[in-house]
């Protein structure tokens, strides 16, 4: 049986925690080839951040970071073709 090479698939974090840094998307986006951007934002600081918010403001629970990450590489992932997976919405997904 030959041996055929598996397609590669690139996948780039920019985000562990709410509050990470805001420029990783960015640094990711514009640092080499990628195929996916994921961001994670279920840690447990996180969620308990994302509880308080929702608690003041019934449409908050949402990592709004994420979307000021976004505003600055969407156009670049739309252009590439790099697609955009994330937890992001947090305790009120449909709120994001």
């Amino acid at each position: 049986m030959a041996n055929e090479a598996k397609p590669v698939l690139r996948i780039a974090n920019c985000s562990g925690f709410y509050g990470d840094r805001l420029s990783a998307a960015r640094e990711m986006v514009e640092g080499g080839p990628i195929d996916f951007l994921t961001g994670d934002y279920l840690a447990e600081l996180t969620l308990l951040i994302l509880w308080k918010m929702k608690q003041k403001d019934s449409e908050g629970g949402y990592a709004r970071t994420f979307l000021k990450q976004m505003e600055e590489v969407l156009g670049t992932c739309l252009d590439k073709g790099i697609k955009i997976v994330t937890n992001a919405g947090g305790l009120n997904p449909a709120a994001l």
